[in-house]
């Protein structure tokens, strides 16, 4: 193959069709997440009253309300009282759109032999290509890079994480993860067994995580119920969230850091955690008795999305433990743990682990590039919180896996194969 048919899959030009709709989604959703960005810090209906401007209160019509477009043709102002209307608008339209559209392109257009592109997606497209036995798996990732966007944003704007936006994220992702084994298309129907890639069992490294054992599996269902039990807990009062009596301390133009009982908080988060603790432990003894036996791919499927999202949510709550403890500040928020851990439920157990470590890297490029364009863009180092550089960190591993395992090669001298 030469020229465009090294990177095109057959019939590639039949796909072409669906693009203006997949982009249209994405903006549609773009548009959604503009009133989520504005609405929900400010503990407002999301749904309900409709679209409308925010100086005058007038409802936009139907074709005001068209994403990108709407923009365009009203010039950037309102139509009744000529307020401008932020350009933020049609610019996070655009890009959820774009970002559906090139899921899509990758996904089911390019080959998963291309040169570098055709490995950007999870090679379980590869492997089952047909848009309806799959399409729940670019759905996912649509999702979650949707949720990324809107939650970096209003940590920008607020310094807060809505807790909302991340369970948006892993209650899809635990329920794709659990349904694609049993999902139409009679390939997919395949139990889950140690035995090598290349037999006649599944190759679990094309799987769409990470794949867990009865052990893992275990461990993870412990995890989980642990959750359950310690949110209960909270719910009858018996536990209760930690820094409740933070508005007393910290004002609007104070910084976060400045709450003068950090340590004394953890108590309430360490009583929180330990059914979490607990529940991993037995889980995990239970499941060690039975490490020799296969379980049904669906089992190992949803267990790997699980375990994703303990793991994401245990690295960042340790190093906020061990943080405050140590510096009596509080080290990061708790909406990071649940940001890391969403995105841990989507791609499984071991990227999280990545996005972790490659977060702090990216954090300190971003202070010291802004802290030189300071000099001549006068407030351009102005703080910014640790979430959006979990969110970039995430994007990273996910388009640059094969990057970071030439470094990490070049690092350790050994073959590295990440899931």
């Amino acid at each position: 193959m030469s020229g465009i048919d090294a990177y095109l899959r057959p019939f590639w030009i039949y796909q072409l069709v669906y693009v203006p709709f997949v982009f249209a989604l994405g903006a549609i959703v773009g548009s959604f997440l503009n009133v989520v960005i504005f609405r929900l810090p400010a503990r407002q209906n999301i749904i309900s009253p409709p679209s409308h401007c925010p100086v005058c209160n007038a409802r936009l019509r139907w074709y005001e309300n068209l994403p990108v477009v709407g923009w365009i043709r009203l010039r950037g102002r309102c139509g009744h009282c000529g307020a401008p209307i932020s350009i933020q608008y049609p610019l996070i339209e655009a890009l959820c759109g774009t970002v559906f559209t090139l899921i899509f392109v990758l996904g089911y257009m390019v080959l998963p032999s291309a040169p570098y592109i055709g490995e950007l997606l999870p090679a379980y497209l590869g492997r089952f290509p047909g848009l309806s036995a799959t399409w729940p798996i670019p759905l996912l990732y649509c999702i979650l890079f949707s949720a990324l966007l809107a939650m970096t944003i209003i940590d920008l704007r607020t310094y807060t994480i809505p807790i909302e936006l991340t369970w948006a994220v892993t209650l899809p992702a635990l329920l794709v993860h659990a349904i694609m084994p049993i999902w139409p298309g009679g390939e997919l129907r395949l139990p889950l067994s140690q035995m090598p890639a290349g037999t006649d069992g599944i190759d679990l490294g094309a799987w769409t995580i990470p794949l867990v054992g009865p052990a893992g599996l275990a461990a993870a269902l412990g995890g989980a119920a642990g959750i359950v039990i310690s949110t209960a807990l909270i719910r009858l009062n018996q536990l209760r969230y930690s820094f409740l009596d933070f508005d007393l301390y910290i004002k609007e133009d104070d910084e976060i850091i400045d709450y003068p009982h950090p340590r004394r908080e953890l108590e309430w988060e360490l009583d929180f955690l330990g059914p979490i603790v607990l529940g991993l432990l037995l889980g995990l003894k239970i499941g060690s008795h039975w490490s020799g036996a296969a379980l049904p791919l669906w089992a190992g499927s949803l267990g790997g999305s699980l375990m994703g999202y303990l793991v994401g949510a245990g690295l960042i709550w340790l190093f906020r433990l061990a943080g405050t403890v140590a510096f009596g500040k509080e080290a990061m928020g708790l909406g990071d743990a649940h940001m890391l851990a969403c995105v841990g439920a989507v791609l499984g157990w071991v990227d999280p682990i990545l996005v972790f470590f490659l977060a702090p890297f990216l954090a300190i490029t971003g202070m010291l590039i802004g802290t030189a364009l300071s000099r001549w863009l006068k407030g351009f180092a102005r703080y910014i919180p640790y979430g959006p550089w979990i969110a970039l960190a995430a994007v990273v591993v996910i388009i640059g896996d094969k990057w970071i395992e030439v470094v990490l090669e070049a690092i350790l001298k050994v073959p590295v194969n990440l899931p």
